[in-house]
């Protein structure tokens, strides 16, 4: 097996990230690097100290919102926000 590139290291990274969003819609993970070292890392969710779409479910799904479309409604916020 050949070894990664730094870029497809980092990514993996992320997408292993990404497991832990607590989106019912979309899983995203974020990774912040500098230098080749990671400096943070993140998921989509809700942000810290509100309820979380797994537990309370999602508003836009219950409206039939397609996706795409009525973010302003959503809860959550973007991985890389989190990761910040």
């Amino acid at each position: 097996m050949a070894r990664k590139s730094w870029d497809e290291y980092f990514m993996s990274i992320a997408e292993l990230v990404a497991k832990r969003s607590t989106c019912l819609r979309r899983h995203v993970g974020a990774v912040i690097v500098k230098d080749k070292r990671i400096l943070a890392t993140g998921y989509n969710g809700a942000p810290s100290g509100t309820a979380h779409c797994e537990d309370v479910g999602c508003l836009r799904e219950k409206l039939n919102i397609p996706a795409g479309e009525r973010h302003e409604i959503c809860r959550g916020i973007h991985a890389e926000q989190n990761a910040i």
